[in-house]
């Protein structure tokens, strides 16, 4: 079980999309999710976005949304 309630997350799904495209992570893959308070986070898979990480393996982390292997 993850808890998601303490990564970046933005008040709706369009301003989530925003924010992917500004960190450059709109062309890599990941996992839409709503916390609890109906809040919109993403979810990368390190193993899923080699290509885009290139050995930087907190890429996503630093920007506050949840990684996993």
């Amino acid at each position: 079980m993850m808890n998601i309630d303490e990564a970046r997350c933005y008040a709706t799904e369009a301003n989530l999309l925003k924010a992917l495209a500004k960190f450059g992570f709109d062309k890599c893959r990941y996992m839409i999710v709503c916390n609890r308070s109906g809040k919109f986070t993403a979810i990368f898979s390190i193993s899923l976005n080699s290509e885009f990480v290139g050995g930087n393996l907190t890429m996503f982390a630093r920007q506050g949304f949840i990684t996993f292997a």
